[in-house]
């Protein structure tokens, strides 16, 4: 009979695969349509442009990074000093610096670059406080524990999300303000209903991208402190079993946050399904063009 440590392990393999295949694939695509010209003109498109990548580079690191460790049998991770603070540094830097980038997408593009240096810098004391112990890459205080618990809580969860909510009124006030203050003879009504549409289409992309992303984060940040706060605390086999599934299961759908953006869009968005319909075919009729 399968053990549930083993279904876990299946589990957990199986859907690592599925996340990094459809998440590379998925944002790829995200960064076709939205470099498209149909979007390249609203400011906000350079913050969710970032933030795919930033999406693809993490998903890409973390779960190659998890596979070749727990499942393949390299042991770089708990035997490098290095490749442990490094690895502690890239999954808190790059998931933060993704979700703030949504975060941003309303406001002046200078603030990018601020934003993403205050990160870059304010996460680097997992290199200081990540080291091996007990052949373990872990941290050694229980001040140090904190401040990795409250590192992340605040700025991959708390506030980058409520940022999204935030940003998606603003996009709203603007969008209402930009309606008010259009005239007749200044602008066609043809190009003011269409700057509206694609409008309405990133605040509705926004809302619903930052609904699921809480609910993906919360889940997450709920079982990771869950699981510190009892890690002392002594269970049973099968309790232990129950939660390690409930811990990986909540790593899979918080990987699946970040690989999930372009099939939002596509579901919610008309404008992003026919922009993207028309970056494939153009890109298609280039390649039968060039072959022809």
């Amino acid at each position: 009979m399968v053990s549930l440590g083993e279904i876990t392990s299946y589990f957990t393999l199986a859907n690592f695969f599925l996340i990094l295949i459809f998440g590379t694939i998925g944002n790829l695509f995200n960064l076709l349509t939205l470099l498209s010209k149909d979007f390249r003109k609203n400011s906000c498109i350079f913050y969710m442009i970032c933030s795919s990548l930033l999406d693809l580079f993490f998903i890409n690191f973390g779960i190659l990074i998890r596979l070749s460790t727990e499942y393949f049998g390299n042991p770089s991770s708990t035997t490098s000093r290095c490749i442990c603070k490094v690895r502690s540094y890239f999954l808190v830097c790059l998931p933060a610096m993704a979700s703030t980038c949504i975060f941003l997408s309303t406001f002046a593009r200078r603030l990018f670059f601020i934003t993403m240096s205050f990160l870059s810098i304010s996460s680097l004391f997992h290199l200081f406080i990540f080291d091996i112990h007990n052949n373990r890459c872990t941290t050694t205080t229980k001040f140090d524990t904190i401040l990795v618990i409250v590192y992340p809580l605040t700025f991959i969860s708390l506030v980058p999300h409520l940022g999204m909510f935030i940003c998606g009124i603003v996009t709203w006030i603007h969008t209402r303000q930009s309606k008010a203050r259009i005239e007749p003879s200044s602008i066609s009504t043809q190009q003011s209903s269409s700057n509206q549409r694609t409008n309405r289409q990133l605040f509705l992309l926004i809302f619903v991208h930052a609904a699921l992303c809480v609910l993906l984060e919360i889940q997450r940040s709920t079982s990771y402190v869950y699981n510190l706060v009892t890690s002392s605390t002594m269970k049973s086999v099968q309790q232990q079993q129950i939660e390690s599934f409930v811990i990986q299961l909540s790593v899979v759908f918080y990987y699946a946050k970040y690989a999930m953006s372009f099939y939002v869009n596509y579901a919610c968005s008309t404008m992003f399904r026919q922009t993207f319909t028309k970056s494939i075919e153009s890109i298609l009729s280039r390649c039968f063009q060039s072959n022809s």
